[in-house]
C-alpha cells in the first residue's frame, strides 16, 4: 500500500527525531573520533545529496508550482530561493557577530590574572611563546568542523546560540517538508533532509562533546537543551508547513519550498563545503576518497529525479 503525503509528513517527523538522537549520540560514543577521513567524506556525501536537493529538485518544484498559479511575470522561484541564501548568510553573519563580542569581554579579564600570574615571564620567554602556539593550534583545531561556530565552553549562552544557527535551517527544513502536497516531492525532500539531520546532529553534538558540555555533569543540561531544540523545531517546522498545506494555498507552499531550496544550498555551498575544505588542508586528509563521496551524494539525489 503506497504512503499518502500525510503518511510521509507524520513519517519525516518519526525518523527526523530518531536520525537527530542517533547522530548526537555517536558524537558522545566517539568521544574518541573516528578517522577524520571518514567524518569528513560522510559529511561531505549528505553535502552533495543537499544541493541536488536544492538545485535538481525543490527549486524545479517550486518553479512548477508558480507556473501552475499563472504567476510567471518573473522567475519568482529562484528569487525566492537567491533571497534565501542571502538572508542567511547575513544571519550567519550576525550569529557569528555575537558570539565573537561574547568571547572578547571576558578576554580583557583573561589577560589581566595572565599578566599577574608570573613577573618573570622574560626569563621564560621561550615557554610562554610555546604556549601560546599551543592555545592557537587548540582555536584552530576547534574552528575547523562542519557547521562550525566558535564556542566559550564556560558560556552556557554561546551553546544556545550555535543551536539557533543550525535551528534556522532545521525549521525551514521541516516548514519545507510539512508545505509539499505531492509524494513524489516529499519522497526527494525525505532522503536529502534524512542524510542532513543525521550529521548536522552529529556535528552540533561532537561540537558539544568537545567544549565540555558532556563531560562535565553540571553543563550536562545544555546538551540535552540544545539538541532537544534542535529536534523541537524542526517538529514544529513540519506542523506549521502542514497547517499551511490544509489551508490550500498553493502560493504559500511555492513559496516554502522556493525557501527550502535556499537552505539547502545555501547550508551546502557556503557551511559544510567550506568549513570541510579547511579541516582536508588543516589534517591533510586524502582528497580521493571525500572527492568520490561528494560526486556520489550528488549524483544519487540527482537520479532520485527519474523516478521521484
Amino acid at each position: 500500500m503506497a504512503i499518502t503525503v500525510d503518511g510521509w509528513k507524520g513519517l519525516s517527523m518519526g525518523v527526523f527525531t530518531a536520525v537527530s538522537i542517533l547522530g548526537a549520540w555517536l558524537a558522545v560514543v566517539m568521544k574518541e573520533r573516528a578517522k577524520q577521513v571518514y567524518v569528513t567524506s560522510g559529511v561531505l556525501f549528505s553535502a552533495g545529496v543537499l544541493l541536488a536537493g536544492g538545485f535538481v529538485h525543490l527549486l524545479f518544484d517550486s518553479n512548477e508550482e508558480f507556473e501552475e498559479l499563472s504567476i510567471m511575470n518573473f522567475q519568482w522561484a529562484f528569487a525566492i530561493t537567491g533571497i534565501t541564501v542571502v538572508l542567511l548568510e547575513c544571519l550567519e553573519l550576525a550569529l557569528e557577530r555575537v558570539i565573537d563580542n561574547k568571547m572578547n569581554h571576558s578576554e580583557p579579564k583573561r589577560e589581566t590574572e595572565v599578566s599577574g600570574e608570573d613577573q618573570n615571564s622574560k626569563k621564560d620567554g621561550g615557554d610562554d611563546e610555546e604556549r601560546d602556539d599551543q592555545e592557537q593550534d587548540d582555536y584552530v583545531e576547534n574552528e575547523e568542523h562542519d557547521h562550525v561556530h566558535i564556542i566559550d565552553a564556560a558560556k552556557p549562552l554561546a551553546s544556545i546560540l550555535l543551536t539557533v544557527a543550525l535551528s534556522i535551517h532545521s525549521i525551514l527544513e521541516g516548514i519545507g517538508i510539512g508545505a509539499t502536497d505531492t509524494v513524489p516531492a516529499l519522497q526527494s525532500e525525505f532522503v536529502a533532509v534524512v542524510f542532513h539531520k543525521g550529521f548536522t546532529a552529529f556535528a552540533l553534538g561532537n561540537q558539544l562533546v568537545s567544549s565540555g558540555y558532556w563531560t562535565d555533569k553540571s553543563k550536562r543540561k545544555y546538551f540535552y537543551i540544545s539538541i532537544g531544540t534542535f529536534i523541537g523545531v524542526s517538529l514544529l517546522g513540519i506542523g506549521i508547513g502542514w497547517a499551511i498545506s490544509y489551508a490550500n494555498s498553493g502560493l504559500t507552499a511555492a513559496i516554502f519550498v522556493g525557501i527550502t531550496s535556499g537552505s539547502f544550498i545555501f547550508v551546502s555551498a557556503l557551511e559544510i563545503i567550506p568549513g570541510e575544505a579547511r579541516v582536508i588542508k588543516g589534517e591533510r586528509l586524502s582528497i580521493l576518497p571525500v572527492v568520490v563521496c561528494f560526486i556520489a551524494g550528488y549524483m544519487l539525489m540527482a537520479m532520485l529525479a527519474l523516478w521521484a
